[in-house]
């Protein structure tokens, strides 16, 4: 797996230099030691910089699926890594779960959803940007059996909301929302840092309601989405980034064939490498890739063959308690989880027996299922599974023979028939698996998230997606009243009508680029996004992207209107960025004039004779001077002339409608602001009380530990107890843990942390004394025995230093023998003390103050024995010092002229600091005293 790199800066700890020379070290050691400062401070204020950089580094690829999703995390200095969640495992369920006031994610949710259905809610992503009226919403009451009660909101174009049983409505982003609330907790957990930009893997098909539904949920939850980005287009990446092509080589082509748990996806794409610019005068080759066609059935996923084999297990069961059991939600939830476990080991194995006790009203079900009759029932499905294939090879112009490598991405291509299938329709060519097919899309995001940041430097892969839709537009007049019906599929207008037409994005058009339309116009503009090819839309998807007001060119017209320079030339340009949405990237009116300009221009500079001449001279004379050529200095005038001026007006554009009733064709609305905001503060709120009722739970946990862990110890040392304590204080104790535990399961059930703290305190408290005393009668006479022997050692090591320590002072080692005698007088008086006291009360003394007390003692110690022995004064051949005088002679004289000498050069003010380098050669250099000097 590639490693994202982090180049940091390495932080050298300044040396101090300290020159030898008394005179000039004040000066140079001061001004060294405070450059040394700065340099300390500035390099823990960027450790500081570093340490804060570091963490906003830190990013995260999701993979966010139908039924599960999967988190791959980017951090400076590791590998890419697959986030785990609160059960170590490696993908999380996408539901989220009411039970009372507790929201519950993932397995716990899924538990929940197997006891009550109808709280616990799965399959949301298909909400998203939606209507009731959407087959896939459908089938989640009609064919799939949960028991929701849908709603349609009515003020936003009829988006999907869903009413909780405490009547509570919320809105589909928002359920969504919850589920990436809870992997951005696991993901800051284990990442022990906060992850804030993120890149979501979405299905190509989806449309551009629902990936601005999408992004809406994001951002409502905290997570800053830098980019969505198709979920084959992020297997193909992971691929890219550990294959290498010869740039030579042609193309290789690899299909992409992706079923999940709700669709199936086909994406083809072209691999090859590319030489770029690497430096200076340098290149290098880059693995480079770009998806040429997409193709997909929204429809057809894992889950579907999951619901035939239920809807089989359902119709035995129901023929044999005589009603159909598909009404009840609680047996039809435990059918869909057999379900789901059976087609998983039919796919390894040729039948297996299922088995379901007290499935309903205590009634067991007993049948088995065998690998041909789930294609058998199954078999239409299967039918479907290679048209996608068919499609995406036409749309990119290509047979079977073009494609050089098939991948499988996808939990649902484990099935042997689908395999089959595949392999036959390739003529026999392998099936790849060169990638993780649960987790490349995740990885693939990732490395997505750690390109787009600006923190990471990781393999250079270039990667081009298109377009899943062609994309166009409709302009008319703002105050048209025939603007409605044009919106509502009605291409039959009034020819009076102004109006224009552009087909913008083709379905294959890369993402990321501009295109721009010029027109003249007068008036302020409808403009309003329209699929231009409604079908290749998805059963249930809106033809109309999405209607804004341009406004601005009315105002921009009168106000230039005395000019009379026509109508003004309006500008729109349109960008389909790298989350698949179209959008208006800018809206320009001018109108271009000629106007009369005085302009400053050069002219050409007269040259002149200069002649020398002496006053004193006739005419004559000055003929034969020499001549000297001098030009002038320039000439400058103002001329007119006429220029182009160009007036240009930014236009204002929004969004036609904040609110609007549900209406046929007509796309449903994003989230505005103000429903982000109240959104937003909401999830807060629940986030915040589910906070306060974890750290409710694990107090509580903490407190009713705790007291199973008294009792035991109470039990298990209860002899040794027997004899620090007497029975009114373990009866007391008893009496306490026994009143908690009661208080814990009635009137404390629903307690606050900081009460069941407490409690825990007081109880430990009373119990800690008890067992500190137990402890004790072990530990205190191990502890003095150890001191006594701490104490006799010293003594002797300080008789021994008296002779091989010559550094440590008579009156040091009388220091230590001082502390050792005081050591052991506390030792005598404090055990007695401590034998004459009842043993049921607080000690005297305890094994701690024992160590307490020796270590004062060791401490002195230590720091005496690490003290180094003199170095021995250095003597030539003749026996003089290297100071110049004679190794055993030393007059006063001498001592005189050597003090003298020694104050002349602490007065004497430095002239030059010298380096350590050049003190020691000045050492080095001094001669010994002459023969006169001597004595």
């Amino acid at each position: 797996m590639h490693k994202a790199t982090c180049h940091c800066c390495i932080l050298h700890r300044p040396h101090l230099v300290i020159p030898h020379s008394a005179s000039k070290g004040k000066q140079a050691g001061t001004i060294t030691l405070m450059k040394t400062v700065k340099l300390l401070l500035l390099a823990l204020l960027g450790a500081g910089l570093l340490a804060a950089s570091l963490v906003e580094a830190i990013v995260a690829g999701v993979d966010f699926g139908g039924e599960f999703f999967k988190v791959a995390l980017v951090k400076p200095g590791t590998p890419f890594e697959i986030v785990t969640n609160v059960h170590s495992k490696r993908k999380t369920e996408t539901i989220v779960a009411f039970d009372g006031d507790e929201r519950l994610y993932g397995a716990d949710a899924a538990t929940v959803g197997v006891r009550r259905p109808q709280t616990a809610y799965q399959q949301i992503r298909r909400l998203l940007g939606t209507k009731l009226e959407n087959p896939q919403v459908k089938a989640l009451l009609e064919e799939e059996h949960f028991p929701y009660n849908l709603l349609q909101n009515v003020t936003r174009g009829g988006t999907v909301s869903l009413k909780h049983g405490d009547g509570h409505i919320y809105q589909a982003e928002e359920l969504v929302a919850m589920v990436f609330t809870h992997a951005r907790q696991i993901t800051d957990t284990f990442a022990e840092a906060a992850v804030k930009d993120w890149v979501v893997t979405v299905p190509a098909f989806f449309s551009q309601a629902q990936r601005q539904a999408l992004l809406d949920a994001a951002e409502i939850s905290g997570v800053r989405v830098l980019s969505l980005i198709n979920e084959n287009t992020a297997a193909a990446l992971q691929l890219a980034v550990h294959a290498s092509y010869d740039p030579e080589d042609k193309p290789r082509r690899i299909l992409f064939y992706n079923m999940g748990s709700t669709s199936l996806q086909v994406s083809i794409a072209e691999f090859s490498s590319q030489v770029v610019p690497d430096g200076f005068k340098k290149n290098k080759t880059i693995s480079t890739f770009q998806t040429i066609s997409n193709a997909w059935d929204e429809s057809l996923g894992g889950a579907r063959f999951d619901l035939r084999l239920a809807e089989h297990l359902a119709t035995e069961f129901s023929e044999k308690i005589g009603e159909d059991v598909r009404k009840v939600p609680r047996p039809m939830a435990k059918i869909r989880a057999q379900a789901k476990k059976t087609k998983m080991v039919l796919s390894a194995n040729e039948e297996i027996p299922v088995v379901m006790q007290s499935l309903y009203n205590d009634i067991d079900f007993f049948t088995s299922m065998t690998r041909s009759k789930l294609e058998e029932l199954s078999a239409d499905l299967f039918e479907r599974t290679l048209k996608p294939v068919e499609v995406a090879l036409e749309k990119a112009g290509l047979t079977v023979a073009d494609i050089d490598e098939i991948e499988l991405v996808g939990g649902g291509v484990r099935m042997p028939k689908i395999q089959q299938q595949l392999a036959e329709f390739f003529d026999g060519k392998d099936l790849g698996v060169h990638l993780n097919g649960d987790e490349a899309m995740a990885l693939g995001a990732a490395f997505r998230a750690a390109n787009l940041s600006n923190s990471f430097r990781v393999r250079q892969v270039g990667m081009t997606d298109i377009a899943s839709y062609p994309v166009g537009v409709r302009l008319v007049d703002l105050s048209s009243t025939e603007n409605k019906d044009n919106d509502n599929n009605n291409d039959e207008v009034d020819s009076k009508q102004w109006m224009k037409r552009a087909s913008l994005f083709s379905e294959s058009h890369r993402l990321g680029l501009r295109k721009s339309v010029s027109f003249a116009h007068s008036s302020d503009i409808a403009c309003t996004f329209r699929y231009d090819k409604p079908s290749m839309l998805p059963a249930g998807v809106s033809v109309q992207i999405g209607k804004f007001n341009i406004t601005g060119v009315e105002e921009f017209t009168a106000r230039m209107a005395d000019k009379k320079l026509g109508e003004p030339k309006v500008t729109l340009s349109f960008e389909l960025d790298s989350n698949g949405i179209a959008q208006i990237a800018k809206a320009e009116a001018t109108l271009e004039e000629e106007v009369e300009v005085e302009v400053v221009v050069k002219k050409e500079a007269k040259k002149s004779k200069k002649f020398k001449k002496d006053d004193s001279t006739d005419s004559s004379e000055a003929e034969d001077t020499d001549e000297k050529e001098a030009e002038e200095e320039p000439v400058t005038e103002t001329v007119k002339e006429m220029q182009t001026k160009t007036h240009r007006q930014k236009l204002t554009v929004v969004r036609a409608h904040d609110t609007h009733a549900p209406e046929e064709g007509m796309s449903v609305l994003p989230m505005s602001e103000s429903i982000k905001k109240e959104s937003m503060r909401m999830l807060k709120e629940m986030e915040k009380a589910d906070n306060k009722r974890k750290a409710n739970l694990e107090a509580k946990n903490s407190l009713e530990t705790f007291i199973y862990k008294a009792h035991d110890a109470l039990s298990a040392q209860e002899s040794e107890i027997k004899k620090v304590t007497v029975p009114e204080q373990v009866e007391s104790l008893q009496t306490k843990l026994e009143e908690t535990e009661e208080w814990l399961y009635e009137d404390g059930d629903k307690a606050d942390a900081a009460e069941y703290k407490k409690k825990m305190s007081d109880l430990d408290s009373d119990l800690s004394a008890i067992l500190s005393r137990v402890s004790e009668l072990k530990e205190l006479p191990i502890a003095i025995n150890t001191a006594q022997e701490y104490a006799f050692s010293t003594r002797e090591l300080m008789t021994e230093w008296s002779k091989s320590k010559p550094q440590v002072t008579d009156d040091e080692r009388g220091d230590v023998l001082e502390k050792i005698d005081e050591l052991e007088a506390w030792l005598t008086e404090s055990e007695a003390e401590q034998k004459a006291a009842p043993k049921h009360e607080s000690p005297v003394m305890t094994s701690a103050d024992v160590a307490k007390k020796v270590q004062s003692v060791k401490k002195f110690v230590i720091i005496l024995s690490k003290r180094p022995k003199p170095e021995p004064v250095k003597t030539d051949k003749n026996g003089t010092k290297k100071d110049g005088s004679k190794a055993e002679e030393e007059t006063s004289s001498k001592e005189s002229d050597s003090d003298k000498d020694e104050i002349d050069v602490e007065t004497e003010a430095p002239i030059v600091s010298e380096t350590e380098d050049a003190a020691d050669e000045a050492v080095d250099k001094e001669k010994p005293a002459d023969k006169k000097d001597e004595l």
